[in-house]
């Protein structure tokens, strides 16, 4: 795409999913189950409202508003995806500066990005130059390790290319009675999202409170548009990872282990990426992103003394690696909505502190 050919406006503005939405906004190069059809219906379980639109470049993008309770306006978003993907930096940021037009008829007090889009100096220069500021992530990570397959790859030759120490730890898991089961049903969503808290309380990485968001996993466990593999050890659930089918390729969301069966166990989250690594060559994936590494705020590969460097070494014994991405971005379309609603989470806070 060259510049000249720049989304410049939205043109198409539907409140369901047209019949060929997934084709063009998860199945494509880029996509992304959260601009899903599926993903879409979860969100509008949570009062929030959709939007299906189409831009004049022939891409689509899935938009959410928000309506928080006590604050004025609405919150709109567009996360990941092709809209974002595809392009030059310019080309990226007109997209995205269409976007923020759109919302801004919608009375949207400002918009969220979060792309997932490989770091690019002239992306970030265009969205600087467009009023988009950089912002909190939602996830901890936006970085990721991901491994290509090469054209004629086989499960032999992956498994020649890991290093000795992940061929040894998956050998010993297997030897181990540790197991890898297909939980398509999800019946152990909530046992992974255990381990995730033990994980994120150990790493001072908060997560979000409740469960209700299972229901949006399941519904996606459902579309097949993800996979759950868990690793158990006598019937316990002992390790698990969370992965999206998208874009042609096998990504990993969520995972975590028993940490306390680690010694005892050794080897059991090599078994279960082995396992999801192996499969997505099987399912005729390209490649598959083992997960990022990266704490809150940090923006390089974890060093010898960061908590997560045997993370990063772990995942580098896959053949994985490091992939740097953008930042998430946001624009205030309503700067005296956005200052109201700045002063009244001030108060909501401090009454929450005040009640504990």
């Amino acid at each position: 795409m060259s510049d000249s050919d720049v989304a410049t406006s939205v043109v198409g503005d539907a409140s369901s999913a047209p019949p060929d939405w997934d084709e063009q906004a998860v199945h494509v190069p880029g996509g992304h189950v959260m601009q899903s059809s599926v993903w879409a219906a979860y969100r509008e379980t949570r009062g929030d409202v959709p939007h299906f639109l189409s831009l004049d470049d022939g891409s689509v993008a899935l938009a959410v508003l928000r309506r928080s309770p006590l604050l004025p306006g609405v919150e709109a978003t567009v996360r990941r995806g092709p809209a974002h993907r595809d392009g030059t930096g310019t080309s990226g940021a007109a997209r995205a500066g269409a976007l923020a037009a759109w919302a801004l008829e919608q009375g949207a007090r400002d918009l969220f990005l979060d792309p997932e889009r490989p770091a690019d100096d002239g992306y970030e220069a265009a969205m600087d130059a467009a009023g988009f500021s950089r912002a909190d992530e939602l996830e901890p990570s936006i970085h990721v390790m991901r491994l290509d397959f090469d054209p004629g790859a086989d499960e032999e030759s992956l498994l020649a290319d890991l290093s000795k120490s992940a061929r040894q730890r998956v050998r010993a898991a297997e030897r181990g009675g540790t197991i890898v089961v297909d939980d398509q049903a999800g019946d152990q969503l909530e046992g992974l999202l255990g381990l995730m808290r033990e994980r994120a309380a150990a790493l001072g990485i908060p997560l979000q409170e409740g469960t209700d968001y299972l229901r949006g996993w399941r519904a996606l466990l459902r579309a097949d548009l993800a996979r759950l593999l868990v690793a158990e050890h006598q019937d316990e659930l002992v390790g698990g990872l969370f992965l999206f089918r998208q874009g042609g390729i096998h990504a990993t969301a969520y995972s975590a282990d028993k940490a306390s069966r680690r010694r005892e166990l050794p080897g059991t989250m090599h078994l279960v990426r082995w396992s999801a690594i192996r499969d997505a060559l099987a399912e005729g994936a390209s490649a598959i992103e083992l997960g990022g590494v990266d704490l809150p705020g940090h923006r390089r590969p974890p060093q010898k003394d960061a908590p997560n460097h045997g993370l990063y070494e772990h995942k580098r014994g896959f053949g994985a690696r490091w992939v740097e991405r953008t930042p998430a971005r946001r624009i205030v379309l309503r700067p005296g909505l956005e200052r109201l609603a700045r002063i009244r989470r001030r108060s909501v806070d401090s009454l929450r502190r005040m009640r504990r």
